[in-house]
């Protein structure tokens, strides 16, 4: 009888903490990350007497470790297909194939060229193509800003996402402190490990990361070799950028790189470093051989006004006495050769003179100097490292290759086998080399007559057009023209937002099935919690019932007693 209320007493308080418990579960049965939880009961034992109660030996909290750990690393993959699903998808819609993007305008571009084969005298007639010519570079102008754009966008959301991971390691440290003092004072800390783990799933959509279990409840967190959380102390992650401009994560004091591959982070990174670079490159590319190619038939044609008097080339080279090679060209010059022809304008008398380029030994300067050398025709240097030739008085110069006058030396073809008009952009119908940059040269732009559509320099001669229109069909980049270039960039980004989109679907469909097969062992079963309630209310009621009866036999007992 000593032990009844004892018993009682502890069969009480079971039950009560079995109630809490089930209140406990079925409250948080939608809250993201919630561990249901459910008491261990064991037979009190006190001394040698045997039957002294209850007790709640611990409480189990259901989790399903291997499925966690895929589910971090499946995580770290949605993060990844993602950020780089929504990224593509910008820059596809920056290559759009249709009205007003670059491939409707290289189309419009040789479109007016052909047209104007009709008229190659009207100077009406050249406003279409000179205007055509300022869409298609503004439309490289916009395509390149905006990606260039996204680039420094993303750099920012990196810096971004580096200071989240700090502050999610920093609170898991804190976690990992809390949970250790209490589990090593003996307590359960099972609400704290739910808090900690769902920080940790948010840090796995940021970096792949990997946990190991340490005593007492406490979880150290390791991504791609690098400790992002120790025990109770933090690493700190920054980003900067490294020798060749691209964007590097470094943990504080040190200089190596992290090395995220996934994740968020790991997406972005590759993104601003790797994938965007590579778009932009190919984006210059093209923009570049057009110049190249335009400029080089502009600068060995004629324009109405025929012969020139003064030209200065749009490049800068980086010092006026480096060699070609050297001296930081947009297009490479090769060996080879430059006919100049100079007309004395009184007389109509025109002749060839043929200067040999050899770029390994060849500075703008040399040329300059050999330029001057030729009768009628001055040539220096800016002060911006730039190529100037000027007629001297009574005399004009051009690069078309004309037979000379009176006739006799003959014809020339290819008047710049060693392409360094174009280098050097001399005569040229565009400025610049790269998307960004490119622009029809205001000269030109303000004087159609400028543009060069014959050859001869005869009324009714387009043979320069016709070089123009050419160039349409041309194969320039890979073995492809202007027109299959841009058209392969652009179906290029369409198959990674194809192949990423799909990737990604496929992965929503894994981590459904992970989170669903965890959630059979973790997740609160509202009918289960309802059984168990009535488990616990019965043993109160029970305890509550036999207590009762044991306080009546006592006061009996008492009754004899007296």
């Amino acid at each position: 009888m000593m032990n009844a209320f004892p018993i009682g007493t502890s069969a009480l308080a079971a039950g009560q903490r079995g109630l809490d418990l089930v209140g406990q579960n079925l409250a948080n049965a939608t809250t993201p990350g919630y561990h249901r939880q459910a008491l261990n009961l064991v037979n009190r034992v006190t001394g040698d007497v045997l039957g002294s109660g209850v007790d709640v030996a611990s409480l189990t909290r259901y989790t399903t470790a291997p499925v966690r750990t895929a589910i971090l690393s499946g995580n770290a993959d949605q993060g990844t297909f993602d950020t780089r699903l929504e990224i593509r998808r910008q820059i596809e819609a920056t290559f759009g194939a249709g009205e007003g993007g670059i491939g409707d305008g290289l189309d419009s571009f040789f479109n007016q060229v052909e047209k104007l084969t009709s008229l190659p005298d009207s100077a009406a007639a050249r406003r279409p193509i000179l205007a055509a010519a300022g869409n298609l570079a503004r439309q490289f102008n916009s395509a390149a800003g905006t990606i260039d754009r996204m680039r420094a966008d993303i750099a920012g959301r990196v810096s971004q996402e580096v200071s989240t991971v700090n502050d999610y390691a920093k609170r898991v440290a804190d976690f990992n402190l809390r949970i250790s003092i209490r589990e090593q004072g003996g307590d359960q800390a099972n609400d704290l490990r739910d808090q900690r783990d769902q920080l940790v799933n948010d840090l796995s959509k940021l970096i792949d990361i990997k946990t190991v279990d340490q005593p007492f409840g406490v979880v150290n967190v390791i991504a791609n070799g690098a400790a992002v959380v120790v025990g109770e102390f933090p690493n700190v992650f920054q980003v900067g950028p490294d020798a060749s401009g691209n964007l590097a994560v470094t943990q504080s004091g040190s200089t190596q790189p992290v090395g995220f591959k996934t994740g968020t982070l790991g997406a972005l990174l590759r993104e601003h470093n790797v994938d965007i670079p590579a778009t932009r490159t190919r984006l210059d590319a093209l923009a570049g051989e057009l110049a190249r190619n335009v400029n080089q038939v502009q600068a060995t044609g004629l324009g109405l006004s025929g012969p020139l008097t003064v030209d200065t080339g749009t490049t800068s080279v980086t010092a006026p006495t480096a060699p070609l090679n050297a001296a930081g060209l947009p297009f490479p010059v090769q060996a080879g050769q430059l006919t100049v022809s100079v007309t004395d304008t009184a007389t109509g008398n025109r002749t060839n003179t043929t200067v040999s380029i050899d770029p390994t030994t060849d500075s703008l300067q040399s040329l300059a100097t050999a330029f001057g050398g030729i009768p009628g025709l001055t040539a220096s240097v800016t002060a911006g490292n730039q190529l100037q030739l000027q007629a001297q008085s009574g005399f004009a110069f051009d690069f078309a290759g004309r037979d000379t006058n009176p006739p006799g030396g003959g014809a020339v073809a290819n008047t710049d086998t060693a392409g360094v008009l174009s280098a050097l952009g001399v005569n040229g119908l565009f400025s610049g080399s790269t998307a960004i940059s490119l622009a029809v040269r205001p000269e030109v732009a303000s004087n159609p007559n400028l543009l060069a559509a014959s050859r001869t320099g005869q009324p009714g001669d387009g043979t320069n057009l016709e070089r123009f229109a050419a160039l349409r069909d041309r194969p320039v980049l890979a073995g492809r023209t202007f027109g299959a270039e841009f058209a392969d960039q652009a179906a290029s980004i369409g198959t990674d937002v194809k192949t990423i989109g799909d990737t990604q679907t496929a992965q929503a469909g894994v981590m459904q099935a992970l989170f669903a097969q965890e959630q059979s062992v973790t997740g609160v079963d509202a009918n289960e919690e309802l059984v168990k309630l009535l488990d616990y209310q019965r043993m109160v009621q029970g305890a509550s019932k036999y207590l009762a009866v044991v306080n009546g036999a006592l006061d009996e007992i008492m009754n004899i007693i007296r």
